[in-house]
């Protein structure tokens, strides 16, 4: 019997599609010895899920993550900005925005934490693959390097080392304006200062405490704000997710057809015909609360989750009429999907920082390997990209998302969540006893929210570093198997090549 393992715990498998030799060559080529490549060569193509309803749900992801619905959500906001004008004396118009707030909230961790999951599986399985591919490089290398000998290897890295780099535009250039709209804001609201303005905000309104009485009304202020920032955040997030995840797939394309043009062109010279072996990554290993953490992620990012909440909404709108639907019935939802976001917002960043490290950790053995294939053919290793983490809010970002992903703050999570729980049932869950469960929760997920866009920012730059890093390995590996190629097709007396200035 099969047990049940989560997303992060399942090993990962990829084998690059072997990339075939033409069957036909004309007189010349046969006659020289030269067998030429097609232009088609297999890309980067992300896997469906091979679940109908896990299909669907992406689906359904993508939809939440698009520019019409992000224009709604804003409109949808200013709409009820504007009705506050009329009605912002009313606990109910307050109320209202607390409950969606806290429904559709319940909803988006739901759809980040999807894209979360989606994005480690895609990006594990892709540089799966590139390992696959990579093994047969350094098989068809060694085949190569014996074919050229000593002084021939030397003459083509020689060569080689010095072509130019083009860089990965690819992503870029495939951008639209609504990406790069989304993509610049993000070093906003992901910037440490308007981290900071956020919590200046908050002390300000404690400031205002005392003023006005402590009351309910003051409470629902600051409840009603909070609210109205987090559904702009979480639908701005699971924006931005989705425009990091079009850019990493484009790179990737352009990493994929790169590296499959070299597959193509060592096939050529060497006319190896095995397969690409599969590569299998393994899960690391983690202490048991982190991987309850990863069974808790997989729950909320699957379908589990949405059923949990519709069967609450369904219980709450059936005891409406037992609480005569007054206010505390409007908030009793509000409530509730708001101490689940609470512990929710923990899990997520401890995911994300998961999602990175693991991919570190990988593009980092991917690296090593490489490196094998630059010493022996003795190139000279293309200059490699770093992060720039030379400013001091860089550092300080890169610290305070360190912290936050930290598991002991998913424990620090819970506890909180249970203190709002104890609190609000010793109030016997008035109206008071209520807004305890909503606004700490509300004030804290919205700081751990916009602590989410800065670790997006933070990883959306590393994987731009890693990608060019090993474009760049790729095109010079190409630039050593295309010389190597002309070197062994010309007269011995003619084998010094003249420099190019594009593959």
């Amino acid at each position: 019997m099969k047990h049940y393992k989560p997303t992060f715990r399942c090993e990962i498998k990829g084998v690059a599609e072997t990339q075939h030799l033409p069957i036909e060559q004309d007189a010349k080529e046969k006659q020289d010895g030269i067998v030429t490549t097609a232009d088609e060569v297999t890309g980067y193509k992300a896997k469906a899920s091979p679940r109908l309803l896990d299909r669907w749900l992406d689906t359904v992801v993508r939809i939440a993550g698009s520019a019409p619905v992000f224009c709604f959500i804003v409109g949808a906001l200013l709409v009820w900005a504007f009705l506050g004008i009329r009605f912002g004396n009313s606990a109910k118009w307050t109320a209202v925005i607390s409950d969606v707030q806290a429904i559709l909230c319940y909803v988006f961790d739901s759809f980040l934490m999807r894209q979360l999951l989606r994005e480690y599986s895609e990006q594990q399985e892709a540089i799966a693959e590139m390992k696959s591919r990579r093994n047969s490089h350094e098989r068809m290398l060694a085949k190569l390097k014996s074919k050229l000998g000593p002084e021939g290897v030397s003459h083509v890295s020689q060569i080689s080392s010095s072509r130019p780099l083009d860089a990965l535009d690819q992503g870029t250039r495939t951008q639209g304006w609504f990406a790069r709209m989304i993509i610049f804001s993000a070093w906003a609201f992901g910037h440490i200062v308007t981290v900071g303005m956020y919590w200046v905000c908050i002390f300000i309104w404690l400031g205002f405490g005392h003023y006005c009485g402590w009351t309910d009304q003051w409470q629902l202020y600051i409840n009603s704000a909070t609210s109205a920032l987090m559904v702009l955040v979480f639908a701005f997030l699971d924006c931005l997710r989705e425009c990091y995840a079009d850019y990493v797939n484009n790179c990737l394309d352009a990493i994929f057809r790169l590296d499959a043009t070299l597959e193509k062109e060592l096939r050529c010279i060497t006319e190896d015909h095995l397969p690409n072996e599969p590569e299998v990554i393994q899960p690391p290993r983690e202490n048991p609360l982190q991987v309850a953490v990863f069974y808790y992620a997989d729950i909320i990012g699957t379908l589990a989750g949405i059923i949990i909440l519709v069967a609450v909404i369904i219980a709450w709108a059936a005891v409406g009429p037992i609480f005569h639907f007054n206010d505390n019935w409007w908030l009793l939802i509000g409530t509730y999907a708001g101490l689940i976001g609470l512990f929710d917002s923990f899990i997520l960043r401890n995911i994300q920082g998961k999602v990175k490290e693991y991919t570190v950790c990988q593009v980092q053995s991917l690296e090593k390997r490489d490196m094998t294939l630059f010493a022996r053919t003795q190139m000279a290793i293309p200059p490699k990209d770093d992060l720039d983490t030379s400013s001091v809010t860089h550092r300080i970002s890169i610290a305070m998302g360190n912290v936050c992903s930290h598991l002991l703050m998913v424990i620090a999570g819970f506890l909180l969540t249970i203190g709002c729980v104890i609190g609000s049932s010793a109030m016997r869950w008035s109206t008071t006893g209520q807004l305890i469960s909503n606004i700490p929760p509300s004030i804290i997920e919205t700081f751990f929210m916009l602590i989410l866009i800065t670790g997006q920012n933070d990883a959306d730059a590393s994987a731009r570093v890693d990608m060019t890093n090993i474009y760049h390995r790729r095109q010079r590996l190409l630039w050593f198997v295309k010389d190597a190629r002309e070197y062994l097709a010309a007269p011995r007396e003619l084998v010094d090549l003249p420099e190019k200035g594009d593959s």
